[in-house]
C-alpha cells in the first residue's frame, strides 16, 4: 500500500473524520498512576465525569490509558472549533457511538433532511435501547473547551439529565465546563477531576524521573522537580528530554508565566539541541492538525520527508498518534503553538507556500474541509472561493451552513462580494430561514450580475444568470411571496432560452428541497399548506418541465409529489395516483427522499381510500426495506414510515403494536430539547393523535390536539389546521359534546372551501358527512353558513355518494373512449412519446417539426384528460390501451 493510499483510509465516516474518532494510545513516557485510575473508576458510577486543567497536563493520556487498561467500551471525539455547529456536534457524537459499537446508525444526513435536535434524540433512543443489555459504554468528549455554542451547551446538558445509568459522558476542558453541574454534584453524579489532582505527586515524579532517564533522580533534582515543575507533566517530559540529551544541568528555571516559559524553555533546551534537518521539518510541518507521511512530504516538497515522523515517535518529541496503523498523528498542542510562533518569526515570508501545497495535497486526497482552510491560511482567495463553490452543494445538502459562512466571512470585502460568492451566502441565508436578509443580497446579487454583461462568456454570466433566476424564485417561495413566485415560473416556462442540461447550475447538483415535511405541501414548497398556492405554482412548474423536456430530472419529482398531494386533497385521485407514482419512481431513481417518501405515504392513503388497507401496508413496508437497505432506519424519513404503518395496523385491528409505538412517541417528544421543533406538529404527531383515539386514550388525544391546532393557527398553515380541527371534531363528538364538535366542524367547513380541500372530510369517515347535514339542518334559519359552504356541503355529500372505485372505473371508460377518437398520427405520437423518445427525436422519427408534435401532444392530453407526458403514458398504460397500439 503507498503513503497516499493509507492517508487517505481514513477519510470519512459518514463525512467524518475517523482520525478524530480514535481512541488516543498511551505515549513511550505515560506512566500508570493508580491514584488517577481509582478517581475515574468512579466514572462507572457517575452520569458526567468532568477532567479541567490547563493544557500540558495529561488530560487526554490519562483518560484514554485508564479505558484502555480498564477494557471499557467507549466512543471517543477529539473536538476542534468547527463542531461549534450543532448538527456536525452531534453527527461525530453519533459517530463515536457507531465506532464503539460496531455498527452504521444511518445516513439521513445524507439523504435528506435532519436537525441536530432530532439526531440527539434518535441517539439517545439507541444508548437506551443498548442498556437493555446491561453494558456500560464510556462517551468522551476531548477538547470541550472549544465548543463556545450556548445552544450546544444547553442540548448536550438536557440530553445528559436523560442517559441511562448504562452510559457515561466525559468531557475533559482546559476550562471549567459551561454547563449547570450543581445538580448532579448534589445527587452525587458527578464525578470531577481538576488541576490539584492532575499535578504528579512527588512519588509521580519520582516514578516518571526513573521510567524516562534510567535512573532515579538525586535528591537535589527531584526537589528542583518537585518545586519548579509544580507536577506539570509536560514539564517533566520537557527535563526529561533535555537530561537524556545531555542538556539537563540539575536546576530548572521556577514555573511563572507558563505560556512564555513552555516557549523559552523549549526553544533553549529542546529545539535547539535537535539535528537541523529535524527542525525544519517539525518547523514547517506544525501548519498541518495532522500529519501522515505523505502529506508532510507534500509540504515541504521532499519526497521521503515523511520518514522523520518515526524519527519523532522514537524520540518521544510530543507527537500523538491518531490511528492504530500508526499512519496519521498529531503535535501535542503545546509543542505546536511553540512551532508555529517561531515559524511566524523566522519564516513568515514562505508560511504560504507551506498552505498552497497542504491545501492541494487535502484537494488532492478529497478532505475539502482542510483543503479550504489552507487555502485561506494561504492568502489564496480564489482558489478557496472555487473550491467552496465547486463543491457548496456537498455541504448545504446536509444543512452544512455555520461552516460555510465561516468561510465566506473569512473572504476579502472584494472576494465575498463576488458573484459566485453572494450565490453560496444567499442560499446559506435562505436555507437558515433569513429571508431578510437574503433579499438585500439578492439585490446585491443583482448589480453584480449587471456588471458581468460587459464579458458575457468569459464572466460565466450565462450560467449566473440561470443561478440567480433560480434563486430568486426560490426566494419568493420560502418568503411566502405566492404572487411573485407564480409570476417567475411561469415567466421562466415561457422562455426558448433555456441553458443546456449539462450546466452545472447549484441547484441541479443535488439539494434537498424538503425541510422534513409531509405531505410536502404542508411545507415552504406548497406555501405553508397553501394548496391552492400549492396547485397554482407547481402546475406551472409542471408546464415548464413539459415544455422543456426535464422529466428525467431530479426536481421534477418534487413537482410530481406536490402535484399529486393537491389532486388528493381535491379528491382526483385517478391523477393523484398518477402522480405520485411519477414521484415515487423518480424520488427512487434520484434518491430525493423528501419527495420519495411523502409519494409513498400519498400513494399509501390513495389505496385506503380505494379500501386496499392490506395494499396500502405493503407500500409502506417495500419503502421501509428500501430505506433500510440504504442505511436510513434511523432517518426522520423512516420514522414517518413507520408511524403510519403502525396506523395502518391498528386500523387492521393491531392495537398492540399501536399502544407501543405511542409511548416511545410520548417519550421521545418529551426528550424534544430547549423548545419545540419548529416542524411541530409534523405528521407524526397527528398520527400519535389518530392513535390516542384508536385506542381509547381521548383524554390525552384531546390535549394533543388543541396544542397542534393553537400552533398551526399561529403559524397560519391551513393544512395542518385543517387537519387537527377535524381531529377534535371527532374527538368532542365522542366525549357528547355536540356544541364544540360542531364548532369544529364549522371550523374546519370554512378552511375546506376556502382552499377547495375535500378529501381530509371522506377521510375522517362517513360519520362526518352525518354530523355535517345534521348541523347544516339544524341551521338552515340561521347565517351560521354563507352560501359557499353550504355549495361545499353539497359537494361533500355528492362526492360521499360515489366509490372511490366506480370513479377509477369511469376515468379508464373515459380514456378508452378518448382513445377511439384519437388520429393516426396521434397513435404515433403517442407510441413513441411511451417509449421514451423526446419531442426532438420524435421529430426526426415521424418527419415532422418540433412544434407539430407539440400540437399532437397538446391534443393527446386533451383527449385523455391527462396532465402532461407522464400521466398521458400512465393513463393509457393503466387502462391496457397501449396494448391496442
Amino acid at each position: 500500500m503507498t503513503d497516499d493510499n493509507k492517508a487517505a483510509d481514513p477519510h470519512q465516516v459518514e463525512g467524518l473524520l475517523k482520525t478524530k474518532l480514535y481512541l488516543p494510545d498511551s505515549t513511550p513516557s505515560h506512566i500508570t498512576r493508580s491514584r488517577l485510575n481509582q478517581l475515574l473508576e468512579r466514572s462507572l458510577d457517575a452520569r458526567l465525569t468532568t477532567v479541567v486543567a490547563p493544557p500540558g497536563f495529561g488530560k487526554s493520556t490519562l483518560v484514554s490509558s485508564w479505558i484502555r487498561q480498564a477494557g471499557l467500551k467507549s466512543g471517543w471525539v477529539s473536538l476542534d472549533a468547527r463542531e461549534n455547529h450543532p448538527l456536525r456536534f452531534w453527527r461525530y457524537l453519533r459517530g463515536s457511538v457507531e465506532q464503539a459499537l460496531h455498527v452504521n446508525l444511518g445516513e439521513s444526513g445524507l439523504g435528506g433532511f435532519e436537525s441536530a435536535e432530532r439526531l440527539s434524540a434518535q441517539l439517545l433512543h439507541t444508548l437506551i435501547e443498548l442498556s437493555r443489555q446491561g453494558e456500560s459504554l464510556m462517551l468522551v468528549l476531548d477538547d470541550y473547551h472549544v465548543i463556545a455554542t450556548e445552544s450546544i451547551h444547553e442540548a448536550l446538558y438536557d440530553w445528559l439529565g436523560k442517559l441511562p445509568s448504562t452510559v457515561h459522558l466525559t468531557l475533559i476542558s482546559r476550562h471549567e465546563i459551561p454547563i449547570p453541574l450543581g445538580a448532579l454534584r448534589a445527587n452525587g453524579r458527578l464525578n470531577e477531576l481538576s488541576l490539584s489532582d492532575l499535578r504528579f505527586t512527588d512519588s509521580e515524579i519520582d516514578s516518571y524521573w526513573h521510567k524516562q532517564t534510567g535512573a532515579p533522580p538525586d535528591g537535589m533534582t527531584l526537589r528542583h522537580l518537585v518545586r519548579n515543575t509544580e507536577g506539570w507533566a509536560a514539564m517533566l517530559q520537557l527535563s526529561a528530554l533535555s537530561y537524556s540529551a545531555g542538556q539537563f544541568g540539575g536546576v530548572i528555571k521556577p514555573l511563572t508565566g507558563r505560556n512564555r516559559h513552555v516557549a523559552d524553555y523549549l526553544m533553549e533546551e529542546v529545539f535547539n539541541h535537535i539535528a537541523e534537518e529535524t527542525k525544519r521539518f517539525v518547523l514547517q510541518t506544525s501548519i498541518l492538525d495532522r500529519l501522515c507521511p505523505s502529506l508532510c512530504s507534500a509540504v515541504m516538497n521532499e519526497p521521503d520527508a515523511g520518514y522523520r515522523i518515526q524519527e519523532l515517535v522514537r524520540r518521544g518529541l510530543f507527537l500523538i498518534p491518531l490511528d492504530d496503523e500508526r499512519e496519521w498523528y498529531r503535535y501535542h498542542h503545546l509543542f505546536a503553538d511553540f512551532l508555529r510562533v517561531k515559524l511566524q518569526d523566522e519564516e513568515q515570508a514562505g508560511i504560504a507556500l507551506l498552505h498552497n501545497r497542504a491545501a492541494a495535497w487535502y484537494e488532492r486526497h478529497g478532505f475539502l474541509e482542510e483543503a479550504i482552510d489552507h487555502a485561506l491560511f494561504a492568502g489564496d482567495e480564489h482558489r478557496a472561493a472555487t473550491w467552496m463553490q465547486q463543491h457548496a452543494h456537498i455541504w448545504l445538502k446536509v444543512r452544512e451552513t455555520v461552516m460555510l459562512r465561516r468561510w465566506l466571512e473569512r473572504l476579502s470585502t472584494h472576494t465575498a462580494n463576488e458573484p459566485g460568492n453572494l450565490l453560496l451566502l444567499l442560499w446559506i441565508d435562505l436555507m437558515d430561514g433569513q429571508t431578510e436578509l437574503a433579499e438585500a443580497l439578492l439585490r446585491k446579487l443583482n448589480t453584480a450580475l449587471e456588471s458581468m454583461k460587459a464579458e458575457p462568456q468569459a464572466s460565466g454570466f450565462f450560467r449566473m444568470r440561470e443561478e440567480v433566476r433560480i434563486i430568486e424564485n426560490f426566494h419568493s417561495v420560502m418568503s411566502g411571496n405566492f404572487d411573485h413566485a407564480l409570476a417567475l415560473i411561469q415567466e421562466y416556462g415561457e422562455r426558448e432560452d433555456l441553458p443546456d442540461p449539462e450546466t452545472p447550475l447549484l441547484l441541479s447538483l443535488g439539494l434537498e428541497l424538503n425541510e422534513g415535511t409531509v405531505p410536502f405541501i404542508r411545507g415552504n414548497f406548497g406555501f405553508n399548506g397553501r394548496i391552492d398556492y400549492a396547485g397554482s405554482y407547481h402546475r406551472a412548474y409542471g408546464e415548464f418541465i413539459e415544455k422543456n423536456g426535464l422529466h428525467e430530472s431530479a426536481y421534477t419529482s418534487y413537482q410530481q409529489t406536490a402535484m399529486g398531494e393537491v389532486c388528493y386533497l381535491r379528491n382526483k385521485l385517478p391523477l393523484a395516483r398518477s402522480y405520485a407514482e411519477e414521484g415515487l419512481r423518480l424520488g427512487r431513481k434520484f434518491g430525493t427522499i423528501g419527495s420519495y417518501v411523502p409519494s409513498v405515504l400519498l400513494l399509501s392513503n390513495i389505496l385506503i381510500a380505494e379500501r386496499r388497507n392490506h395494499a396500502s401496508l405493503d407500500v409502506m413496508e417495500e419503502a421501509m426495506r428500501h430505506l433500510r437497505n440504504h442505511h436510513q432506519q434511523t432517518s426522520a424519513w423512516y420514522s414517518k414510515l413507520a408511524a403510519s404503518t403502525v396506523l395502518r395496523q391498528l386500523q387492521l385491528g393491531n392495537p398492540l403494536t399501536a399502544r407501543e409505538w405511542a409511548d416511545e412517541h410520548k417519550r421521545m417528544a418529551a426528550e424534544r430539547t430547549i423548545s419545540r421543533s419548529a416542524l411541530f406538529p409534523n405528521d407524526e404527531d397527528f398520527v400519535y393523535i389518530q392513535i390516542l383515539m384508536g385506542i381509547g386514550e381521548w383524554e390525552e388525544a384531546c390535549e394533543r390536539a388543541l396544542d397542534a391546532l393553537t400552533i398551526t393557527e399561529t403559524r397560519g398553515n391551513r393544512l395542518s389546521e385543517l387537519q387537527a380541527l377535524l381531529l377534535l371534531s371527532e374527538i368532542y363528538a365522542n366525549r357528547n359534546n355536540s356544541i364544540e364538535s360542531g364548532c369544529m366542524l364549522l371550523s374546519a367547513v370554512r378552511v375546506g372551501c376556502q382552499h377547495g380541500c375535500i378529501r381530509p372530510f371522506l377521510d375522517a369517515g362517513p360519520a362526518v358527512m352525518e354530523r355535517l347535514v345534521k348541523y347544516e339542518a339544524a341551521s338552515s334559519h340561521t347565517s351560521v353558513w354563507s352560501e359557499q359552504e353550504r355549495g361545499f356541503i353539497q359537494m361533500l355529500g355528492h362526492h360521499s355518494e360515489n366509490t372511490v372505485v366506480g370513479d377509477a372505473q369511469a376515468v379508464a371508460l373515459s380514456s378508452r373512449g378518448s382513445m377511439d377518437v384519437l388520429t393516426a398520427r396521434e397513435r404515433e405520437v403517442l407510441i413513441l412519446m411511451a417509449q421514451g423518445l423526446s419531442n426532438k427525436a420524435i421529430a426526426a422519427e415521424l418527419v415532422l417539426t418540433e412544434g407539430t408534435v407539440k400540437l399532437h401532444l397538446h391534443r393527446v392530453y386533451s383527449k385523455l384528460q391527462a396532465q402532461g407526458r407522464v400521466q398521458a403514458i400512465r393513463i393509457a398504460e393503466n387502462s391496457g390501451l397501449l396494448g391496442k397500439l
